[in-house]
């Protein structure tokens, strides 16, 4: 029977498990039908070893739903940066982290893997498969722990300068503000860590904790465009839950200021259009050719910015035109007119008659923006879309909500 063990190796299976049951809370046990009922019980304990203050059960008619109960108020760190900092590793890995150094430091000018495997079985007795010991330079080569340098057609490898102790410290309040502010915060977390310190100083009112999950898949996607180059992934919809592999030339990352989702907007030159893709929804990015018109097309998705009302560019890719008719008293609601202006995106705002204004504007996806109409509601006299669908729900909602609140009782207002 195999062992359990605490670190992860697939963290793709553990970022998908962790944002379903958990973050989400609404599935249970007999949710569970990727692996096993063995796979479930030892992801659940593996998480609840990093996570058993915040996590919370309740019982339904589904079954016992687990999940995390976070407030983002007391919180000094995202407790969701445990995930990253666990990772699976073998006696190799271990004995070659402390053996690789410790002979590189006393030959500062370098050695091959060939000499470094040589000194390491005649100082500690321990014969490593050459290959063993080459993955493991390139691996470290590649994290900037040691460097290259070529002599003749041997590769030296050497260990690079290392951080100073106290090279941190006057950067500490910023590192303790980024680990919660920004993107990779956990890089933060881990430095924070190796100064023996936490974050004291900040608090954050609207902290979208989960996000953390998506961040090696950001960096990959971050890499990608860099580079200018397309990319191929695996793309999970969130609502049937079928996978689809997508090709396309990643330009953007846009992230909701209410939700703190992230989105990537590509172009996919099969399809000839713009298209955002949910982080959270993808998988196995894999970066391909390089792209020589980057620069023109990231041109073409800026003027096209113009008409998102969200992260959809529509159907057709063609605008909808929207014309919202609204009962403003400025005199005692002056702030519902500055909304407006600062709220439309850029559409033109005019007054049409006494406390009257038409607000007209023309987006890919008017769709988007109806949560934003329904904010007005009572002010809006009339709407008209050439998106007849759009207005047939709004309508028939308010109709809904009027009969929810209001019974039988219709006089026709909308």
């Amino acid at each position: 029977m195999a062992e359990f063990q605490e670190l992860i190796k697939n963290f793709d299976r553990i970022r998908d498990y962790m944002r379903q049951f958990y973050v989400y809370g609404f599935k249970v046990r007999g949710d569970y039908d990727v692996k096993s009922a063995r796979t479930y019980d030892n992801e659940k304990r593996r998480i609840e070893s990093w996570l058993s203050e915040y996590m919370v059960s309740e019982y339904t008619s589904k079954g016992k739903q687990v999940y995390i109960n976070v407030d983002s108020r007391t919180i000094r760190q995202n407790p969701l940066y445990a995930a990253w900092k666990a990772k699976s590793f073998t006696s190799n890995d271990i004995m070659l982290h402390f053996f690789i150094p410790a002979q590189l430091y006393e030959k500062r000018e370098g050695l091959s893997a060939g000499e470094l495997g040589d000194r390491i079985a005649g100082c500690y007795g321990v014969v490593f498969d050459s290959q063993t010991v080459r993955l493991k330079l390139k691996e470290y080569e590649e994290m900037g722990i040691l460097g290259t340098v070529k002599k003749g057609k041997t590769l030296l490898y050497h260990l690079k300068p290392g951080l100073q102790e106290d090279s941190f410290l006057p950067l500490l309040t910023a590192v303790k503000f980024y680990q919660e502010g920004a993107p990779f915060g956990f890089i933060g977390s881990t430095i924070l860590d190796r100064e023996n310190s936490e974050n004291d100083r900040f608090q954050f009112k609207h902290h979208f904790i989960v996000h953390t999950l998506e961040d090696g898949i950001l960096f990959e996607i971050l890499e990608a465009m860099r580079e200018h180059r397309r990319i191929e992934f695996v793309n999970k919809s969130s609502r049937s839950g079928n996978e689809s592999s997508m090709k396309g030339l990643p330009l953007k990352i846009f992230v909701s200021t209410r939700t703190g989702r992230r989105y990537i907007c590509c172009y996919l030159e099969n399809r000839r259009r713009f298209m955002n893709f949910r982080l959270d929804c993808i998988s196995k990015v894999k970066m391909t050719s390089v792209c020589e018109d980057y620069a023109q097309w990231k041109a073409a998705l800026q003027k096209n910015l113009g008409l998102c009302w969200g992260v959809s560019f529509g159907g057709t890719g063609r605008g909808e035109e929207i014309s919202v008719k609204f009962y403003i008293d400025v005199e005692k609601e002056s702030y519902i007119l500055k909304r407006i202006y600062r709220e439309g995106r850029g559409a033109l705002v005019r007054k049409t008659g006494e406390h009257e204004y038409l607000y007209t504007g023309t987006f890919f996806d008017t769709n988007e923006m109806l949560s934003w109409l329904k904010t007005f509601t009572g002010r809006i006299l009339d709407i008209q879309c050439r998106n007849r669908a759009v207005v047939a729900k709004v309508k028939r909602d308010l109709e809904r909500m009027y009969e929810m609140y209001c019974g039988d009782e219709k006089d026709g207002v909308i």
